[in-house]
Parts: structure tokens; C-alpha cells; sequence
């Protein structure tokens, strides 16, 4: 397990009632997407420059890069408890903007018991979803309520939430710094979700190079240290057209002690996908998802 050690550089206080957190020295392994290891080299000054007047326009950007963009993949999770046992869960997933909106979809191959489990996800105007899932065991498909952001995605500690595409304007920003990770240079957007969650308050990592998100605490009421982490490594990313994706995140429950790492294989930045994948008729005639040809 590698550390990640922070040194605080300039910061930019938008609410003086705000107190900057401190965030823990320990991370465990993903991503939705999230989860990066890193070792920080000694800061050096931070120009004052550097801190954009308007961190909204950051995290903009970030979720930009990180869901405005179709992709195909093979998605492999490992979840590991306190004593160090393993889960897996694979899947075969696709992704696609359709009419402005986020449709992902995505079906189970390990393990044998869940094996042809598919889910769809369509995003609402109304920022809610339509969810549906075929069940294999009784060949039949479900609406199921994505209500619960918050919930466990199939046991792992992924949430819905990280599955879903996210927008600035569902954020109230309240702290904006300047920090190394790894020895590059990040602007650390403090914010709190405007829609109800599970978490009072997140911490994202923004690359000032690239906007990448390489970290994201996430923390309860009152809290001074993140109950989950996402890190994505930057030596796990992978570029194309414009986008800047990561192929492994470490998602870490602190509460629980568990973590689960995902892993992204042949992932496909904007390749041709039929809009017909994402549809309840694939999930009825178990069509081939993207990534499984």
C-alpha cells in the first residue's frame, strides 16, 4: 500500500465559517468511475495565479472529462474485508450520451450466480433515473428505484451515485487550495451535494494539468476525517479525444474497513455504439453488450 502525504499550499477561503479538513494519511484501494495511490514530493510555493477565481468552472470541467463521454469497457471488482477476504464481481459495460443524456448499462459475468444479471440506467430530465434490471433466474425485467444514491452497487463499496453523471450546479462550493499529490499540482475543491446524499460534505482533487478528479473524500455531518475515499492513480489513466479516463480506482469504506479496487479492461473512449444498447429490448432479448464483441 503506497501513502499519500498532503502539504497545504495557498488557499482561497469562499466561507470564512469553514474550517479546512485535514484528510487522513492512509488509503486503500478502486470506480465508477474511482482510486488513486500517490506519494507527495515536498510542496514548492503555489502562485496566486495558478487558483482560478471560479472553482465551479473546475469541477465543470472535471465532470466534463469524466462523464461527457461514451465508453466501452470490461469492468473487474475485487471488494476485500478487514481480514483480507476477496469478492469479485466482472461485468461488461457501456456508456453513451444520448440527447444530452448519461444512458450506461451494464451485465454481470462473474460470479456464476449472478452470471447475465444486466442493469440499465437512463438518465431523467429531472435529474432522477429510470433504472431496470433483468433477472436471470426468472427471466424477467424489473424497474428498481435508484432513490438510495448512497446504497452499495452489488456489495462492492461503489454507490449509484458514482455510477451516475454529476454537475457542478449540484454543488455548493465553500473552500478552494492548492495542494501536491504525487508531486503535481492540484486544486482541492471543498463542496457540499445541494441533493440529498449520504455525505454532508466531499473533498475532490482536481489535476491542474488536465482536470482529472485523482481523489474524492467523501464525509458525514460534523466529521473531521472521510468515512469513503476514491483515489485514481495517474499511472492508471488513460487519454484519448480529448478525455482523460482512469483505468483503476481504489474505493476505501473507512467505516467498514473495506475497500473494493476497480479495475477498467479494453476500455473504449467514444467508439460507435448503437443507440438500440440502451434499451429495455436488449435487457428482454439479452442483446450483446459493446464490450463483450
Amino acid at each position: 500500500m503506497e501513502r499519500i502525504t498532503r502539504q497545504r499550499g495557498l488557499s482561497v477561503r469562499l466561507d470564512c465559517a469553514s474550517q479546512p479538513r485535514s484528510s487522513p494519511a492512509r488509503i486503500v484501494l478502486i470506480a465508477l468511475p474511482a482510486i488513486l495511490l500517490f506519494v507527495s514530493s515536498p510542496a514548492s510555493p503555489v502562485d496566486a495565479d495558478a487558483v482560478p477565481e471560479n472553482p465551479t468552472k473546475l469541477l465543470q470541467k472535471a465532470f466534463a472529462n469524466q462523464y461527457d463521454v461514451d465508453s466501452t469497457a470490461t469492468i473487474e471488482l475485487v471488494i476485500r474485508n478487514r481480514s483480507g477476504q476477496e469478492r469479485r464481481r466482472n461485468f461488461e459495460a457501456a456508456s453513451k450520451i444520448i440527447e444530452d443524456r448519461l444512458h450506461s448499462i451494464g451485465r454481470l459475468t462473474y460470479p456464476a450466480y449472478l452470471r447475465g444479471m444486466t442493469i440499465l440506467q437512463i438518465e431523467a430530465q429531472d435529474r432522477s433515473h429510470d433504472a431496470f434490471i433483468y433477472l436471470p433466474s426468472t427471466q424477467t425485467v424489473r424497474r428498481v428505484s435508484t432513490a438510495q444514491r448512497g446504497d452499495a452497487f452489488f456489495g462492492t463499496d461503489v454507490t449509484y451515485e458514482d455510477l451516475e453523471r454529476r454537475y457542478a450546479r449540484d454543488y455548493d462550493v465553500i473552500d478552494l487550495s492548492t495542494e501536491l499529490i504525487g508531486g503535481e499540482p492540484t486544486h482541492v475543491v471543498r463542496a457540499h451535494p445541494q441533493l440529498r446524499q449520504t455525505y454532508h460534505e466531499v473533498v475532490f482533487w482536481l489535476a491542474q494539468s488536465d482536470q482529472v478528479i485523482l481523489q474524492a473524500h467523501y464525509f458525514k455531518r460534523g466529521a473531521q476525517e472521510p468515512y469513503r475515499t476514491i483515489v485514481a492513480p495517474r499511472s492508471s489513466m488513460q487519454k484519448t479525444n480529448d478525455h482523460t479516463l482512469p483505468t483503476r480506482l481504489i474505493v476505501e469504506n473507512l467505516a467498514r474497513g473495506t475497500t473494493t479496487e476497480v479495475t477498467y479492461r479494453q476500455l473504449a473512449i467514444n467508439p460507435e455504439i448503437d443507440d438500440r444498447v440502451f434499451s429495455v429490448r436488449t435487457l428482454e432479448q439479452k442483446g450483446p453488450i459493446p464490450a463483450s464483441r
